[in-house]
This record gives structure tokens, C-alpha cells and sequence, in this order.
């Protein structure tokens, strides 16, 4: 049975109103019209509550075990949150219009790192929602649970390849002591890897080397 802190490999397809928006299966994104050749499709492994994936979905997979495949409704508090009206701002039309946009009902905008989608355009004001698209939204995921993983190295080949992408790194364990051979990685996302190794495998020294 899957509890908390263990390893799984899933696969998932998330949906809001019958509408896919998110899924690891390639031929499933294709299929509905959201396809990317930036995303890596496929099974993931993820950590049980550890935050990889939102609530509804971690709280899910405890007490399932490996082969079982089923489907669930996650409320917007275990998903990406209610509505928070305090995110939707009004940015003065001529700020667009000095920088050479012409804002749009719909259209995405980028303000200091944080995605907005622009709700309204009138009287020379904007009215932008930064809240996440989904938020306030019940959502439906069907979810297939593939294995629970076991081996050290597969574990921080997952962690390092959720937290970079990085599929190739090296892992050497020897004496409760990781090796792990990489294209560089920033200081700040080592950290969290290190956190996580030594939470959730147990290993307390792990050293880095930049892979040439």
C-alpha cells in the first residue's frame, strides 16, 4: 500500500468540464489539441506528499497500490486554490500602450515573473486576473499508478530529473555517500535536491560534479 514519502511512477490526465489541459500521455495531448514539443510526455515519479503534484492528487495515492487505475474529483482548495480576489489588478491602459501592446481581452501578459490573463479592456484601464487559470475550479483527474520505486539510484534520477529536467545524470552511491554527475546545476535547486535525498532516502552526504 502507498504512504507518505514513498516513490511512485504515475501516469495522469487532467481535465475541467470534459476538457483535457494536462496529461503525460503524448497521443492524449495530441489528441486534444495541447501538444508541446517543450514537454517531456511519459510516466513521472513522484514523492508522495511531497508537493510534486497538488493535494488532491498526493492525498489520492495513499493506501492505492501498483496496477490500480481510477479516477477523481479534486475540490479547488486541493487544486490550485479558490479565487483570490485581491489578484485581480487594474494596470492604466498607457503603461500597454508606451511599451507598444495593445491589450486584449484573453491575452497573456508576463509582470515581474508573474503570468496574468487580461479579463477586461475599458476606459482607459486593464483589468488583469493574476490568479492561476484553473483556480476556483473543480477538476478531474484519471490517474494510473505504474510501481512504487525502491532503488536509491531511480529515486535521485527522479528528483534531480523533476527539479531540472536532466535525464542523463550519473548517480554513484557508495558507503551512505551520493556521487551525482550533472550538467550545471544552480546552487539554489541543488539545495532542494539535497533536502529532499536526505528526507526522503536517508542519505546524508551527497557531493556534486559538473558533468563535462
Amino acid at each position: 500500500m502507498i504512504k507518505k514519502g514513498d516513490f511512485v511512477n504515475i501516469e495522469y490526465t487532467g481535465k475541467y468540464n470534459g476538457k483535457v489541459f494536462d496529461t503525460t500521455n503524448e497521443e492524449i495531448a495530441k489528441q486534444n489539441g495541447i501538444y508541446s514539443e517543450k514537454t517531456k510526455y511519459g510516466p513521472v515519479t513522484i514523492v508522495v506528499g511531497a508537493g510534486h503534484l497538488i493535494k488532491g492528487i498526493d492525498e489520492a495515492l495513499i493506501g492505492k497500490k501498483p496496477g490500480d487505475s481510477f479516477n477523481i474529483k479534486v475540490p479547488p482548495e486541493k487544486a490550485f486554490g479558490k479565487k483570490n480576489p485581491k489578484l485581480l489588478k487594474i494596470i492604466p491602459e498607457k503603461i500597454f500602450k508606451e511599451q507598444k501592446i495593445t491589450p486584449m481581452p484573453g491575452m497573456s501578459i508576463n509582470v515581474d515573473g508573474i503570468v496574468g490573463n487580461i479579463v477586461s479592456v475599458g476606459g482607459g484601464r486593464v483589468i488583469v486576473d493574476f490568479n492561476h487559470p484553473l483556480a476556483g475550479k473543480e477538476l478531474e483527474y484519471d490517474i494510473k499508478i505504474n510501481k512504487i520505486v525502491e532503488d536509491k539510484k531511480e529515486k535521485i534520477k527522479a528528483l534531480i530529473e523533476l527539479y531540472t529536467g536532466i535525464e542523463d545524470a550519473e548517480i554513484d552511491i557508495k558507503d551512505n555517500e551520493v556521487l551525482i554527475k550533472a550538467k550545471e546545476i544552480s546552487q539554489n535547486v541543488k539545495d532542494v535536491i539535497l533536502k529532499d535525498i536526505k528526507k526522503y532516502i536517508g542519505i546524508e552526504k551527497v557531493k556534486f560534479e559538473q558533468k563535462k
